[in-house]
């Protein structure tokens, strides 16, 4: 699991945000997960979008530095509420770019865990957002 991205919050409350990065690549099922976690004083918050695929994925160690160099700006420019979302969609897009093929051969299905809650979303909403999204990350990614 890398950490991608890591911010502290001082005020009343001191609070810890962390977004972290994890692939599989291995055997029958392979994924990857964008993981949001909040700790604070008083409490623990965790969230993750799992996202199964449908290809290997090529050239991982590539698909990993250009996660974690690139995250922390695109998470810079987003809003709190979207992050996690974004580089999920951030993440499809760079395996997408590396592995030379389609979001939309990519994925499988995806599932959104929000604090012990489990939502399967549609594929093709997810790739339908993050098409939209493809001009900020196309921005980010050629720096």
């Amino acid at each position: 699991m890398l950490e991608v991205y890591h911010q502290t919050y001082h005020g009343k409350i001191e609070t810890e945000v962390s977004y972290y990065f994890l692939v599989n690549n291995y055997g029958v099922k392979k994924f990857y997960e964008v993981i949001y976690e909040m700790i604070s004083d008083i409490s623990h918050y965790y969230s993750k979008y799992h996202v199964d695929l449908n290809e290997k994925i090529e050239h991982l160690g590539k698909i990993e530095n250009d996660v974690y160099r690139f995250a922390p700006i695109l998470l810079s420019r987003i809003k709190q509420k979207r992050r996690l979302s974004v580089l999920s969609k951030f993440v499809l897009y760079i395996i997408s770019t590396t592995n030379n093929s389609a979001m939309y051969k990519l994925i499988n299905r995806v599932i959104y865990y929000n604090d012990g809650n489990e939502v399967y979303l549609s594929p093709n909403a997810f790739i339908k957002s993050a098409y939209r999204l493809i001009p900020l990350f196309e921005q980010i990614y050629k720096q």
